[in-house]
């Protein structure tokens, strides 16, 4: 099949948000260089520990109201003309719920501090995680906002401005004041960044469907939907930030700091995949809404498959020979052996890209459980191999690298297993499952 170029615009879209994600990749790898240079990886082993806990909180308490609201907002407006007041009211949620996984965070650290079960700097260092973790808890509604106004270039340079404040921040805590410091800058970087998301959103929302008039109320579906799409969430949150969480259980600071090294090469590599998967899921949520046929859904998940295989094996071929000599470089001779973990890490990523739709192609075809199952299979996997390299091995970089042949090897087959099954995730839906276009006319798509 031939491969068509997608447009100027929407590759000034994916540069846009392609270059985002790098910024928020890079600037963070940066600041975790000068936090191990500095504190060793013991204590940095320690904060990185609380920061994978606080996200794994969050992600229990994240109801995904994004994905609720690029797919029910534009209903809304065309049914009442209320979209913008939906908008609003799913964003002001979304924020409520962060606000209250915040405090109830904050009181179970306090107990556990009066009761003697963490010292005074561990408790300090888990408040500051989960604060600035808590302050992001609208960010990703506040992202759909973009989308739904078609704005996603203006998010992009957004988020830029956002990761190079939170950089600075962090960094001046660092030097000034030492690790608590440090998570402090993050935390106030956050909290800018995130009522600066909320703010521009809403105006560019409320600017494209009109005013926030009325009080809609919750749209029905809304919770049937939510529900399995928060859950698969945060089951991928476990394969992610949660596998750092278990590994500081099995192997201590120094498997944390290890892992959290190794894996920075393969997020590198998720940030050109990801803007695809953004760009891609509305094309796909219209095409099954207007009853475009499966043919077309196919076309764009093979071009979409060899565009990603294809960038997957030039980056591939590319950086795995120099991983090991830029991580020495950057973190010190004693994180040279560290290059081989990277190298397995990011050929999973390189191979997962290429299946990078898998995200949201179940979604789009309203099958989220389908997307849940899998999510909970993969999850269940990385972390039976964690604890068996965690168990089979005595040093830190052999655990490691266990745990990183393991993680190749389910990328391999998983890309497999959704490559092997389009057919039937594209096949026919149950009856009655038909609805309207859920996106303007004018949302970002990838491909035309």
């Amino acid at each position: 099949m031939r491969i068509r170029l997608p447009g100027r615009r929407h590759l000034r879209t994916f540069t846009s948000l392609s270059s985002a994600g790098f910024g928020e990749a890079v600037l963070p790898t940066l600041s975790l260089i000068a936090l191990v240079r500095v504190t060793g990886s013991e204590t940095s082993g320690h904060v990185i520990f609380a920061q994978s806990v606080a996200v794994l909180w969050f992600l229990m308490f994240d109801p995904c109201l994004e994905n609720a609201a690029q797919r029910f907002v534009p209903l809304e407006q065309r049914r009442t003309g209320h979209g913008a007041a939906l908008f609003l009211r799913l964003l002001r949620l979304d924020a409520v719920i962060g606000l209250a996984a915040t405090l109830l965070a904050l009181l179970m650290v306090l107990g556990a501090w009066l009761l003697g079960h963490v010292s005074d700097g561990l408790a300090l260092t888990f408040t500051l995680a989960i604060a600035g973790r808590g302050a992001m808890a609208p960010y990703a509604t506040a992202w759909a906002g973009f989308a739904l106004a078609d704005r996603l270039q203006t998010s992009g340079v957004l988020r830029v401005l956002g990761a190079v404040l939170s950089f600075g921040l962090s960094l001046a805590g660092l030097f000034i004041g030492g690790p608590l410091l440090y998570l402090a800058g993050q935390a106030a970087g956050a909290l800018v960044m995130a009522a600066m998301f909320c703010l521009v959103a809403s105006r560019a929302v409320t600017r494209r469907l009109g005013p926030a008039a009325g009080r809609p109320r919750l749209p029905k579906g809304l919770l049937r939907f939510t529900l399995p799409t928060s859950m698969g969430t945060f089951v991928a949150g476990v394969s992610d930030s949660g596998i750092l969480t278990i590994a500081g259980l099995v192997g201590g600071p120094q498997l944390v700091t290890i892992l959290k090294i190794a894996m920075a090469p393969g997020r590198f590599y998720a940030n050109v995949t990801v803007p695809i998967a953004a760009m891609l899921y509305p094309r796909l949520t219209e095409a099954v809404a207007v009853g475009a046929g499966s043919a077309v859904i196919t076309r764009d998940v093979i071009r979409t498959t060899a565009l990603c295989a294809g960038g997957g094996a030039v980056t591939a071929v590319v950086a795995l020979p120099l991983i090991g000599t830029v991580i020495t470089i950057a973190y010190g001779p004693d994180y040279g052996s560290t290059g081989a973990v990277a190298m397995l890490l990011l050929g999973a990523a390189c191979v997962k890209g290429g299946a990078c739709w898998s995200n949201v192609l179940p979604l789009a075809m309203g099958k989220p459980g389908l997307r849940l199952a899998y999510l909970c299979a993969e999850a269940a996997l990385l972390v039976g191999t964690l604890l068996v390299a965690g168990w089979t091995t005595s040093a830190t970089v052999a655990t490691a690298l266990v745990f990183a042949w393991g993680t190749l090897g389910l990328a391999i087959v998983g890309t497999g297993f959704w490559i092997a099954s389009l057919g039937r995730v594209i096949g026919p839906r149950s009856p009655g499952s038909r609805e309207e276009p859920i996106t303007s006319d004018r949302t970002i798509t990838a491909g035309q």
